[in-house]
């Protein structure tokens, strides 16, 4: 019975609220107008005339009756469903989602300096700051499901649903919910509001392809209702600002600008066509919605845009002085309206903008500086501001040190999300970069001037040096309390120094200007100036008034009340600065070297980062002057080379021969020789790779004279190629197995000292470090002589004594025979020392698998070297050896003993 009257209660206070709220009018669905009806008819015949109860008593009976039946008849109805779900459960939990909705708009901080967005980003923060309204909403939602499961009302609970995990970035729950509603909903109005937040859903998770599949479903396979329409036109207008597309932006707008009823939607939608009608260039257009965006009473915010842009839209270039003292006016008022003043950064911005427009750009920069000192600034506009005058020093005033500046503090303002935001950074490094340079050179030129001055003329220079910077504080002081710290007026309050020409740095003032900065910063504020070495400057300098006024400064230290700590400071700052000059040659070099290294990298920053041509062929013109043999000179000679190439073939040429004949083997070079090298040079790579593979595989299969011998044939056809270090090892690693352990030792030695370091030559040293156990068993006392199997490999060697015949000599008779007649077989020809006896060489010729074959090739030898060889050598042989008795006479020395095993055994 409660629940029937419930229902009842639920009707009217319903009605109430609504009626209250003028939002929408309440209307009754079919199934629920006969319940209510009958409710109402028996409740008026039960409460009405007490004279109807006294003469149809038996009617009272029958109502009585049928009253379980008719509230146990409504509490089961769809009406009776439909009415709990809709407005016990639905309307509130919607109600706190769009109280959610709201306070994301509220505080969601619009850019209004470039197109503003459709929808406010969701912000976690202000999520979880809703959090307890969220939970009630998801509650109520979920309880409407479950107690009214037959009302119309369930779809629109799992849209609430779908909406909270949406919220609460609980993607892939949200994608499931609205994918239900979507699949198992009968109202169309349903199945397209879950569509859209699906859409919504996969914007916020970034994949913008399947939301373009929802999107195109949307469009051609649904009807949309009036308000699915509105929805999904916006959301569309909404994903073609995401993905950049500002013509289809305006397209979705335009199509349903008529449909929106919310004024402060309506409103924003109309400036946002404003904006892209303004970038686009169709400013009567653009004004026609920004006078729309200002109907139906729009925040102030808005309308303050609205109307700055519409001003920044006068075609100021063209206006009549009385158009534009109009617009001056307009802009007065503005800046003296009390509401504008956390606008009046923008102001003056836009104020700057007019004023580029009639070319008057010194004026345009005094606004933008103004701009930047306003009471409550915003922090983007005034990024804004700093970024407009860093860009007109830059261009057209190349006045790159002052754009620096400005560059920094711009980039310190502007958000990261400021469209353009990454090449802004991108420039304020280069700026910052070449500023660096330009203060390296200013301040180690200087430093390096009063290193040649005598001490005499040095400490003159200190001390006139401090006096001016304590006089310049003074005077500092005495003007700030003369202007009693007033700000000062737009003409006159910022320095916009805007010279700038096409000389070289040194006859740049506003180089100069930035050099004397650094120099300031290291030595303090003292006039760099002519006739350093006039040592009676200071003298000349502390003649005074007898009568000084307040005007007059006082230069003589020695006239102040506080002269002895004066004195004092003087001592202790030149003590400072004497530390910083450059007096011993290993400081001067330091300094040179450091200039050499800005001017090189200035020439580099104004090619590649400033793009002038002209300046950088000064710098690099300017470093090979002043420093003939600089390290960055084959580098800065291309640079030339390539600058000129397209310009100045005549001048291109030079530098090009410069280089090739000052830098023959570098790769620069080569390159200018032949333009195919590196294609060349990679071919030639490839097969040489192939060869050392051939040979590798020969070395593992333990065919060591075979693979020596196609190891040294790479060597011998290849030259100026990348692997060729790896051939090297390889044939150094062969020694060992070839000849033995000192003829590898040297091998790995040799590659070390040709190639100094790389992983090659580390894994070489590893080699060499794990030879020394090996190495001093054999240098040992080992007890016994030459070894009787011939079974080995061989060589044939030679000794002579250098102070006789050169080794260099009797390696090139054997290299000739071998090329003469033994071209094929690959033999390699290498000299040792012996260790005690230096005077001593022993030439070997390997690798020879028999012993046989050495005999062979000594006897042929023998004939070429006979008529070669000093007859006063008495240490001269030829010989064959095996490798294990070669090691032995190598370490022992003992080549009269060998001599005698020879005779023995080699016939």
């Amino acid at each position: 019975m409660c629940l029937a009257f419930n229902q009842l209660e639920s009707v009217f206070l319903n009605l109430a609220t609504i009626k209250k709220q003028g939002k929408q009018k309440y209307s009754l669905k079919p199934n629920q107008i006969p319940f209510i009806v009958l409710i109402a008819h028996y409740s008026t015949l039960l409460f009405s005339s007490q004279s109807i109860l006294k003469t149809n008593i038996s009617n009272i009976k029958h109502l009585v009756y049928l009253f379980p039946v008719i509230i146990l008849w409504g509490c089961n109805s769809k009406g009776y469903q439909n009415m709990n779900a809709r407005y016990n459960g639905y309307f509130y939990a919607n109600q706190y989602i769009n109280d959610v909705y709201q306070s994301l708009e509220d505080k969601y901080a619009y850019n209004f300096n470039d197109v503003l967005k459709v929808f406010p980003a969701i912000d976690s923060g202000t999520v979880s700051g809703n959090k307890e309204k969220l939970d009630d909403a998801f509650k109520k939602a979920s309880q409407t499901i479950e107690w009214y499961k037959s009302s119309d009302w369930t779809d629109d609970s799992y849209i609430l649903i779908g909406k909270i995990r949406h919220l609460r970035a609980q993607f892939q729950y949200a994608i499931e919910t609205f994918q239900y509603v979507n699949q198992t909903s009968k109202d169309p109005g349903a199945r397209q509001a879950a569509l859209i937040g699906l859409m919504r859903t996969y914007m916020d998770m970034g994949d913008m392809d399947r939301a373009l599949e929802v999107s195109n479903y949307l469009l051609l396979e649904e009807e949309l209702t009036e308000k699915s329409n509105l929805d999904y036109k916006l959301l569309l207008a909404y994903y073609h600002q995401l993905e950049g597309n500002e013509a289809g932006m305006v397209t979705a707008l335009e199509e349903v600008n008529e449909l929106i009823k919310n004024r402060d939607q309506k409103a924003r939608t109309n400036f946002i066509l404003g904006q892209l009608a303004q970038k686009e260039g169709r400013n009567v257009e653009a004004i026609d919605y920004y006078n729309l965006a200002l109907k139906g009473n729009p925040p102030y915010e808005l309308v303050f845009h609205s109307q700055l842009n519409k001003m920044s839209l006068a075609d100021f270039a063209n206006a009549s002085e009385d158009q534009v003292e109009k617009v001056y006016k307009i802009f007065d008022k503005l800046l003296k309206d009390g509401k504008n003043l956390e606008y009046q950064d923008k102001i003056y911005y836009v104020w700057g903008i007019l004023e580029e427009r009639r070319k008057r750009l010194q004026v345009a920069m005094r606004y933008y500086q103004v701009g930047t000192q306003v009471e409550q600034p915003d922090t983007r506009q005034q990024g804004l501001l700093f970024l407009k005058l860093g860009e007109l020093y830059f261009e057209p005033f190349q006045n790159y040190q002052q754009a620096s500046l400005n560059y920094d503090s711009a980039v310190s303002k502007l958000p990261n999300d400021e469209e353009g935001y990454d090449q802004v950074v991108e420039k304020q490094l280069v700026l910052k970069d070449f500023v660096t340079q330009l203060n390296t050179i200013a301040l180690n030129d200087s430093l390096l001037a009063l290193a040649e001055l005598n001490p005499v003329s040095l400490d003159a220079f200190l001390q006139n040096y401090f006096i001016a910077e304590e006089e310049k504080k003074k005077a500092d002081e005495k003007k700030k309390k003369r202007s009693g710290g007033a700000t000062t007026n737009v003409a006159s309050s910022a320095n916009t120094d805007t010279s700038g020409d096409d000389t070289w740095y040194f006859y740049n003032q506003a180089a100069i200007d930035q050099g004397q900065q650094e120099f300031r910063r290291v030595w303090g504020n003292r006039p760099l100036e002519d006739d350093w070495r006039r040592s009676n400057k200071v003298s000349s300098s502390t003649d005074v008034s007898q009568n000084p006024t307040d005007d007059t400064p006082n230069t003589n230290l020695s006239f102040s009340q506080d002269a002895k700590s004066s004195q004092d400071l003087f001592a202790e700052e030149k003590t400072k600065l004497l530390a910083t000059i450059p007096t011993s040659p290993e400081a001067k070099k330091e300094a040179y070297l450091a200039i050499q290294d800005a001017l090189f990298n200035l020439g580099r920053i104004y090619l590649f980062g400033l793009s002038r041509e002209d300046k950088s062929v000064t710098s690099y013109e300017t470093l090979l002057s002043r420093f003939p043999n600089t390290e960055f000179k084959l580098e800065t000679l291309f640079a030339l080379y390539t600058i000129f190439k397209d310009k100045d073939s005549a001048r291109a040429e030079g530098y090009k021969n410069q280089i090739i004949s000052e830098f023959p083997e570098s790769l620069t070079a080569k390159i200018l020789i032949n333009p195919n090298y590196v294609q060349e040079k990679e071919e030639r790579n490839i097969r040489l790779q192939k060869q050392y593979a051939a040979a590798y595989a020969q070395y593992e299969a333990g065919d060591y004279v075979q693979a020596d011998q196609m190891i040294e044939e790479a060597l011998a056809s290849f030259e100026d190629v990348d692997f060729l270090p790896t051939v090297e090892l390889l044939s150094s690693i062969i020694k060992g197995k070839t000849v033995g352990l000192f003829a590898y030792e040297k091998g790995l030695n040799d590659f070390m000292a040709k190639y100094e370091s790389g992983p090659l030559v580390d894994y070489a040293k590893t080699l060499v470090d794990a030879l020394k156990p090996t190495k001093v068993d054999i240098l040992g006392d080992r007890g016994f002589d030459f070894s009787e199997d011939f079974q080995g490999l061989h060589l044939v060697a030679i000794t002579v004594d250098t102070t006789l015949n050169k080794s260099e000599e009797v390696m090139a008779i054997v290299n000739a025979l071998n090329n003469d007649k033994f071209k094929s077989q690959r033999f390699s020809t290498t000299s040792l020392q012996f260790r005690k006896n230096p005077n001593i060489a022993i030439v070997y010729v390997n690798s020879f698998k028999t012993k046989s074959a050495a005999q062979r090739y000594r006897d042929i030898l023998s004939v070429a070297l006979k008529d070669m060889i000093n007859p006063d050598d008495v240490n001269f042989h030829n010989f064959a050896i095996s490798t294990d008795n070669f090691q032995f006479l190598f370490d022992n020395e003992k080549i009269e003993a060998y001599k005698s095993f020879h005779e023995k055994f080699y016939k």
